[in-house]
């Protein structure tokens, strides 16, 4: 068995990374990834610990999580498409223009 210590550190590790990828990216799709990367570094770092008190309870947070996840993408994914459509780039320096 591999030791939760260990699932701690990729936890951290996807969480750095995540948070790397949202301060460098100026794409939102690309930012929309690294928070989803965030994201599923929390749902590890949830279940690895849900094992020390309690597995069920953990398991089934994570799977409402994860359908919560995906029904966000799908609405973000259709904004993004609808603001491309609009006005033509998903740069965030250039969607700040059209605040109103």
């Amino acid at each position: 068995m591999i030791p939760l210590f260990l699932y701690l550190l990729l936890s951290s590790i996807l969480l750095a990374i995540g948070i790397i990828g949202l301060t460098i990216n100026r794409n939102i799709i690309k930012m929309l990834l690294s928070l989803e990367v965030m994201f599923n570094s929390s749902l590890l770092l949830l279940l690895s610990l849900s094992t020390i008190s309690n597995p069920l309870g953990g398991s089934l947070i994570a799977i409402f999580a994860i359908t919560l996840a995906g029904a966000e993408v799908g609405v973000l994914v259709s904004i993004l498409i609808m603001m491309f459509r609009i006005i033509g780039d998903v740069d965030v320096f250039k969607i700040k223009k059209f605040r109103g």
